[in-house]
């Protein structure tokens, strides 16, 4: 095992804080955007019947809460289609998955670990139970296209069969 000296262990671990912060910084922008999207996607149902309603009613729900309303669109709309109902449900599915670790991602706090390359989210306070999950740089990158490639789905699934 090589031996670290205290600067290089400084400079290890800021490059890891400055490139998981970048990284950070872009599922940020990231996940609002789908966030935005779905959110568009849920008034404009029924080609915008009830934009002014939904537009209310959806403001105020969480990505969790629109995801179960845009599982409840799919299934009124579509039910009879086997196709379509099992486009959505992976999109939901993969959808849930990604939110479950951006909430991790956002609600947990940071450090790094140097000397084996990775940067450690902590999920809960050190006086109770925590729960600790390290990532490489290649592994946040990872996460982050997940989310682009839910909003490129997204994308295809509002143009293929709106809800």
């Amino acid at each position: 095992m090589k031996q670290w000296t205290g600067i290089e262990i400084k400079r290890a671990r800021l490059e890891l804080e400055d490139a998981s912060s970048t990284i950070l910084g872009c599922m940020i922008f990231e996940f609002s955007r789908l966030d935005c999207a779905l959110g568009l996607m849920l008034v404009w149902a029924n080609d915008g019947a009830d934009l002014e309603g939904l537009s209310k009613a959806v403001a105020g729900h969480t990505f969790h809460k629109k995801l179960l309303l845009l599982s409840e669109f799919a299934l009124t709309k579509y039910k009879a289609n086997q196709e379509t109902m099992s486009a959505y449900a992976d999109w939901l599915a993969e959808a849930h998955a990604v939110r479950g670790e951006r909430n991790c991602l956002i609600h947990g706090r940071w450090g790094t670990d140097p000397m084996r390359n990775q940067v450690v989210n902590v999920v809960g306070l050190p006086t109770g139970e925590q729960v600790e999950r390290r990532y490489t740089i290649t592994q946040l990158k990872e996460v982050l296209v997940r989310m682009q490639r839910l909003q490129e789905q997204l994308s295809t699934l509002r143009t293929r069969w709106p809800v």
